[in-house]
């Protein structure tokens, strides 16, 4: 036991140095470049991101291929998660209410990052035997530089694995809100992820196509009602964001106090946590949607981060910091559940099925992904072993819960952000010429159309 506390506490320690100034570096200034030679994509394009989103809600995508919808319903289930719920708790139990500014600041980085890993996804593809498309990182990294793809697929046959044990473990840790015991839980949701993966991409887009849009719909109604309960206490909350996004904040109840790096670092990592900004692995399902154009896809990756973190993070948030839970002294990951629970039993349990739900579409997604770089990347032999190492992870995750997990997270996040950031940057030439010239495009249609 002692042992595995020390290795525990080492793992803790790492992630503090590494989600330090570098990391946060090649982040945040890396989603400013590309922001910037993109022309402020995710600002002056935001009401054609909107119009093309929603615009595309009936494309279903030609036979046998997948939507530009059902793309981003994929990539949602990953990020919409664990991440906008216990990472959001996580980062205020530890990080107090200022977390949540570095989270939006972060997360206005992520949507040019995610909008870069889709457009290059797309723009980079190639069609396999059967005619289907297949791409993403592996492809567009190994244009910027062979190693870097070599080193992120690598890194990613690790690391998704882990991500989709601490989502289970986030399923099993909220499945003992309704009396049902650990094993139970992480067998059954071990097996259901073995049968998803045999059943591949197709099998992942019909149960997020319809999961994703009602899961988030009926947690947000919930928390826009607790908020109106604690209307009251509503500005204080959005102060206390601002209020302590830039200094120390003290103890208060059971909350401990942070420094000033701590606040920006929980912020930071578990912003990146709920989107997945800048790793590079929603570019996996991006690249197979069936798209006219790559920065139509990029559209969906900027829509994908403005929803995880802009939104549903933010409800999380406020409703912790309205109900005054965040001082409680509560770990992260029952806070939201507990804020929640404050207003009556039955949001509370509404919560803990969100959560279920959102671990569990983030758990098989993850575990595709999983499936499909190492198959792309080393063939059907490293494959078959990611598989086993996601099943394994699922089993793992369930047992020692989502909290053990998170510090995990943190690292494989850290690797594979460094090799993907670093190989977008070098393609911000091809990035910028295919934004520049397809709004262009778009101006000069709607010129045409006036007259």
């Amino acid at each position: 036991m002692e042992l595995l506390t020390a290795i525990y506490n080492a793992i803790m320690a790492f992630t503090n140095m590494v989600w330090s100034l570098p990391l946060l570096i090649l982040l945040i200034g890396g989603g400013l470049w590309i922001t910037f030679t993109c022309d402020f994509v995710q600002i002056k394009h935001f009401g054609y991101m909107m119009k093309y989103t929603f615009g595309s809600m009936t494309n279903k995508g030609t036979e046998g291929q997948i939507s530009p919808i059902q793309a981003m319903f994929a990539t949602l289930a990953n990020t919409i998660g664990t991440g906008n719920i216990i990472g959001v708790g996580s980062a205020i139990a530890i990080g107090g209410p200022g977390a949540i500014f570095w989270m939006w600041i972060i997360g206005f980085a992520a949507m040019a990052l995610k909008y870069a890993e889709a457009v290059l996804g797309v723009a980079t593809r190639t069609r396999d035997k059967d005619g289907n498309w297949k791409g993403g990182a592996p492809t567009y990294l190994a244009k910027a530089w062979k190693p870097l793809a070599i080193g992120w697929s690598a890194s990613c046959i690790f690391a998704l694995p882990i991500a989709c044990g601490t989502h289970v473990g986030a399923i099993v840790d909220s499945a003992q809100t309704f009396g049902i015991p650990v094993i139970v839980s992480t067998v059954l949701f071990t097996i259901i992820t073995f049968f998803v993966l045999r059943g591949g991409m197709h099998a992942l887009v019909r149960v997020t196509d319809r999961l994703v849009p009602s899961m988030a719909l009926i947690y947000m109604v919930t928390g826009v009602i607790i908020i109106a309960l604690n209307i009251g206490n509503l500005l204080p909350a959005l102060a206390s964001i601002f209020q302590y996004a830039f200094t120390g904040t003290a103890a208060v109840g059971g909350f401990t106090g942070a420094t000033l790096n701590v606040i920006i670092k929980e912020g930071c990592a578990r912003g990146i946590y709920s989107n997945d900004g800048g790793n590079g692995g929603s570019s996996i399902m991006h690249a197979r949607a069936d798209v006219d154009h790559p920065v139509q896809q990029g559209m969906m990756g900027i829509f994908e981060v403005f929803v995880c973190t802009h939104i549903i993070c933010t409800f999380t948030a406020l409703v912790i910091l309205v109900t005054g839970q965040w001082m409680s002294g509560d770990p992260g990951s029952v806070l939201a559940i507990n804020a929640f629970d404050s207003v009556g039993k039955v949001a509370g349990y509404i919560c803990a099925l969100s959560l279920i739900l959102f671990a569990a579409s983030s758990a098989l997604s993850l575990a595709t992904m999983a499936s499909l770089t190492a198959e792309d990347m080393f063939g059907k032999k490293i494959k078959y072993l990611s598989e086993a190492l996601v099943i394994f992870c699922c089993f793992i995750g369930g047992t020692v819960g989502v909290d053990i997990m998170l510090p995990w997270v943190d690292v494989a996040n850290m690797i594979t952000i460094s090799f993907n950031v670093i190989g977008m940057l070098m393609l911000t030439k091809l990035l910028s010429s295919l934004s520049l010239e397809f709004f262009k495009n778009q101006k000069d249609k709607a010129i045409k159309e006036e007259l």
